[in-house]
């Protein structure tokens, strides 16, 4: 059966507004425009402060935000206590410098108030700096540089008359806020300054530049400013109140409001030629009449059409979604919705129906359940054979040597017990900590084999901060020694990362043999539907770890392992990355 054509739901109702809503609306909005009555000029300025009020409400609430992020960096302490630490020397001043670098990066890259960051210490500021900017708000390396070449001078002048408070800096339209940081004497050590994003902050103010010249300042200093000087000529006596007002001078307008909080005072001004504003209307109430009377049959006509392509789907489309609400999965709508809209979300909602029954019927309960108990059992397990080793090291290392070396094999091993047992709750880690219990792990294998095993790392820095499963290299790198170096009585493991795109991959490179029993051995652990269970807990570390990254991530993600060269394997892992 040919199917009947429809039109596009957005095209019927753009062709009815057109035809019976925005040409008598055009007429109206250009009748009132022309007749406007001198006594709306009272109504429509109280129209005017209730907005200038809730602007400067949004305006001072971001100020306040503002000075609210720089006092945080005090509040933290973060930076004062690794100061401290700097000048005990228990820190290098490259600590110090990474620690205010990632400070000001978390705190302030990502805020729309601030475009650049700077910290400077007040022993020599203007050498010992630490500097962010926030891309996305237009903070760039041009306005930090802009800031040490045309105002850090006067910026630090400034801020030695602040003592505790915060102080806001303008220059040349570049707005700033100035802050000490004060140790437990208030005797400062350093010095924040950030620049404000005005744009954001003044947002809700700079709306009104369309219609008027506007003027603000904050703390008695101009920080905006529009129109030419002929507007701001003549500017009568503003007596300012709690409450926004108005008045009427000449042949212009004014509406300000101040508001004052504790830490800054912020001031607003408007003013436009009256013949801008208003315009005399006459004869409006009988042309709205006469419009509405004319407009009633549209209307009727309009409510015609919406009840036959929109209420009648949508009723039927909740009656769909009660029943499905009641229990009666797979229920189908039927009949004809008018449109090529709601003919689709119709098929969709019975496709999407049928699909929730037979998810409800044969897979969900299951595969859920499922799933967490392999994430579980997974996450759990822990080798025996490595912790006996290990056990035994220890126990030799107390008998026959000191006990330093002692010490740091029970530091590593306590390292890998609170990796396994994962009292935070983490199932993932930053790449850089998981290292921290591979590097706890290669100690305690190198106590064990000594000279025999050779342990290279390639790791770049900017992949450190990845997110990986943990406990995910461990085993791996186990494998890696345990059936390739151990055998040969001696060799070398090498540890690589890169990230390509959207993955992570880590490579474990080993001297051994790669046999045919070994690679069938590897496909068969290494199969998607392989069931661990069935396993000796000798052969489930790379089983599980595979297994893992594709529970965790997609099926795109997991474990190889396969022959490099003569006598020399690699294990790949990969992983998604989620920035």
């Amino acid at each position: 059966m040919k199917k009947k054509k429809r039109t596009s739901l957005k095209w019927k109702l753009i062709s009815i507004m057109l035809m019976y809503w925005v040409l008598p609306f055009l007429v109206i909005i250009g009748t009132i425009g022309t007749y406007m009555l001198t006594s709306q000029e009272s109504s429509q300025m109280e129209r005017l402060i209730s907005q200038v009020e809730l602007n400067t409400k949004i305006c001072v609430e971001r100020i306040q935000g503002v000075i609210a992020d720089s006092r945080q960096a005090n509040y933290d302490r973060i930076l004062y206590d690794q100061y401290k630490k700097y000048k005990r020397g228990e820190v290098g001043k490259s600590v110090l410098d990474n620690s205010i670098q990632t400070y000001l990066d978390s705190q302030y890259s990502q805020k729309k108030n601030n475009s650049i960051a700077v910290f400077m210490l007040a022993d020599e500021p203007l050498t010992n700096k630490t500097t962010s900017y926030n891309f996305s708000t237009g903070g760039s390396f041009a306005q930090i540089t802009t800031f040490f070449n045309k105002d850090a001078e006067e910026v630090l002048a400034y801020a030695e008359t602040l003592d505790t408070a915060v102080g806001f800096f303008q220059q040349d339209g570049r707005l700033y806020i100035v802050r000490n940081m004060m140790d437990s004497k208030f005797v400062p050590w350093g010095i924040l300054v950030n620049r404000i994003n005005v744009d954001y902050c003044f947002e809700t103010l700079l709306k009104f530049q369309e219609d008027f010249n506007v003027r603000v300042n904050l703390n008695q200093v101009p920080i905006i400013e529009t129109g030419d000087d002929s507007a701001w000529n003549n500017v009568p006596e503003l007596v300012f109140e709690r409450k926004a007002s108005y008045m009427f001078h000449k042949d212009r307008a004014y509406t300000y409001h101040k508001v004052k909080d504790s830490d800054f005072q912020l001031s607003l001004v408007l003013n436009a030629k009256k013949s801008d504003l208003f315009t005399p209307l006459y004869g409006y109430i009988y042309v709205v009449l006469l419009m509405v009377l004319l407009l009633l049959p549209m209307l009727l006509l309009f409510l015609w059409l919406s009840r036959k392509y929109l209420s009648r789907p949508v009723d039927q489309m909740m009656a769909g979604a009660k029943e499905i609400e009641g229990g009666n999965l797979g229920y189908q709508l039927a009949g004809d919705t008018g449109s090529l809209e709601f003919e689709y979300l119709r098929e969709s909602f019975n496709h999407m129906s049928e699909r929730l029954k037979y998810q409800f019927d044969h897979i969900y309960e299951e595969e859920l359940a499922l799933r967490d108990a392999k994430i579980m059992a997974l996450q759990s397990h822990i080798n025996p054979h490595f912790m006996n080793n290990t056990l035994e090291i220890i126990n030799w290392e107390a008998r026959l040597s000191g006990n330093e070396k002692v010490s740091k094999m029970i530091s590593s091993l306590s390292t890998l017990m609170d990796a396994a047992i994962d009292r935070k709750k983490m199932p993932v880690v930053p790449l850089s900590e998981e290292m921290i219990y591979v590097n706890a792990y290669l100690y305690i294998t190198s106590e064990r084999l000594g000279k025999r095993l050779v342990i290279q790392k390639e790791l770049p820095e900017d992949i450190m901060k990845i997110k990986v499963p943990r406990l995910i290299m461990q085993p791996i790198i186990e494998n890696a020694i345990e059936h390739g170096v151990v055998p040969m009585g001696s060799g070398c493991v090498r540890i690589q990362g890169r990230r390509e795109e959207e993955y992570l991959y880590l490579d474990i490179i080993n001297d051994g043999e790669f046999t045919k029993e070994d690679e069938e051995r590897v496909a068969r652990l290494l199969a998607p539907d392989y069931d661990t269970s069935k396993e000796s807990s000798g052969n489930m570390g790379i089983a599980n770890v595979n297994q893992r990254l594709r529970i965790l991530y997609d099926e795109s993600c997991g474990l190889s392992i396969r022959k490099l060269g003569e006598m020399q394997v690699i294990s790949t892992l990969t992983i998604l990355v989620s920035d």
